[in-house]
């Protein structure tokens, strides 16, 4: 049975660790938080409490750690004994990011270059998590290895969240960055396994490009449909009539995300957006990126105009909030859209309740969440939708409300195509024809 050594933790680390247990590799996992081992982050993590309630992952860790092959790594010693004979050390950190998206995160740079360097390690080094470009490159100097090292290898991970084991196992392709000529055997036997449709060989600083530029892509998509979408709004075309005509273009790629409605968000997009912007500065080359980030930035406040408008200014109102994840169905609030919103009414003065179903406990701050929507929406002077998740879809959710104000702002389309409907008596409206 193969084993890895995988250092990280999260929603990446969960998955990976997951995906590797499912290919029957032992898999001995060193949880990171500052670079400390963590007995409570691996506990956890097998508990399925680090994955954002990713489908399959909690009962697949729990179910390899009972057997014995998800195995904690909570001391050198320990770590050292592994990595003598572990055929592969991945590195799978979440990267952590500043409100503008600049990666501000030092773990995978620190975990690279502890593993590059060790004297007992048998494997390769894997690189998983979003690197900005040029990285790999600087670990392998900093580790005393030449250029064209077979010791790192960079998988971009390409994982959705909501079915990331699926696309973990079954990749539709797969970026292979490695500035040696072959790859180590044990890496070859790693994507033998995977079987991606397609595979697509690269130097190191050409896989985190593709990262960067595959995000960039999709932040674009969703920036031009924002924005197409507003003026097709504003002109009395139905922003979602439009998009879909410029879909059927057999230029234009038909699963590319051009559909109106909120903002990008999540570190992901924002971090490879900001990096291209870091990176294109120097050469006269960031103008594109700036604009898409600026554009998702205009868009993301576009409801606190029509809540200005609404309510005769947003001072003293209290605004509910539905939905506040990521997306529908996921738990996470990391950069999610319901909080940024959130923070932008509180400083105008709003009072801001929510009510999420599936979202993590986390401290939200000043945002005031509540169990159930009748008590978040109690009292409030509207109620924005954010995020429609299942759950919202029961016409019974609001009916028994009691809200100061009955009227409900959709955040995510027009109300002929939601699945939430709108209760008797209340005012439905969209950001997109207000």
């Amino acid at each position: 049975m193969p084993e890895a050594y995988l250092t990280g933790d999260w929603h990446l680390a969960s998955v990976t660790a997951a995906g590797l247990l499912r290919l029957g590799y032992t898999v001995h996992l060193r949880p990171d938080a500052a670079n400390v081992p963590d007995p409570e982050a691996f506990d956890a993590l097998t508990r399925g409490e680090r994955c954002a309630e990713e489908p399959g992952v909690a009962e697949i860790l729990g179910a390899a750690r009972a057997a014995g092959t998800l195995r904690p790594v909570l001391d050198r010693t320990d770590a050292v004994q592994v990595l003598a004979r572990a055929d592969l050390c991945l590195v799978a950190h979440d990267t952590g990011t500043s409100p503008d998206g600049t990666a501000a995160d030092p773990r995978p740079a620190a975990a690279l270059a502890e593993l590059l360097a060790h004297p007992g390690r048998l494997g390769p080094v894997v690189a998983e998590g979003q690197l900005k470009a040029g990285s790999c490159d600087a670990a392998l100097a900093a580790a005393g290895l030449p250029a064209d090292s077979p010791d790192l290898v960079h998988l971009p991970e390409n994982l959705r969240l909501g079915r990331a084991v699926e696309d973990f196992l079954h990749p539709a392709r797969a970026v292979v960055g490695c500035n040696a000529l072959d790859l180590p055997p044990a890496v070859r036997a790693l994507l033998d396994a995977l079987a991606p449709a397609a595979e697509r060989p690269m130097r190191l600083v050409e896989a985190e490009l593709v990262k960067h530029g595959t995000n960039a892509y999709l932040a674009c998509c969703i920036t031009l449909a924002n924005d197409l979408g507003a003026i097709a709004g504003r002109l009395g075309a139905d922003p979602v009539t439009v998009l879909d005509g410029v879909r059927a273009d057999e230029r234009v790629a038909d699963r590319a995300p051009l559909r109106p409605g909120d903002a990008y968000a999540g570190a992901t997009l924002h971090r490879d957006v900001r990096a291209l912007i870091e990176h294109g500065e120097p050469y006269g080359r960031d103008g594109l990126f700036r604009a898409v980030a600026n554009a998702n930035a205009v868009h993301a406040l576009a409801p606190l105009a029509v809540l200005d408008r609404r309510l005769d200014g947003l001072a003293g109102r209290t605004v509910c909030l539905l939905g506040l994840t990521y997306k529908p169905g996921v738990s996470t609030l990391r950069d999610a859209p319901g909080l940024r919103l959130a923070r932008e009414l509180l400083a105008q003065g709003a009072a801001v309740t929510a009510h999420d179903p599936v979202a993590e406990p986390t401290n939200t701050g000043d945002v005031r969440r509540f169990h159930t929507a009748a008590e978040a929406v109690a009292g409030a002077d509207c109620v924005a939708l954010v995020v429609e998740h299942p759950a919202f879809a029961d016409p019974a959710l609001l009916a028994s409300t009691a809200p100061r104000r009955p009227l409900l702002l959709r955040l995510t389309g027009a109300e002929g195509r939601s699945r939430v409907p709108t209760p008797p008596g209340w005012t439905s409206v969209d950001q997109w024809n207000d």
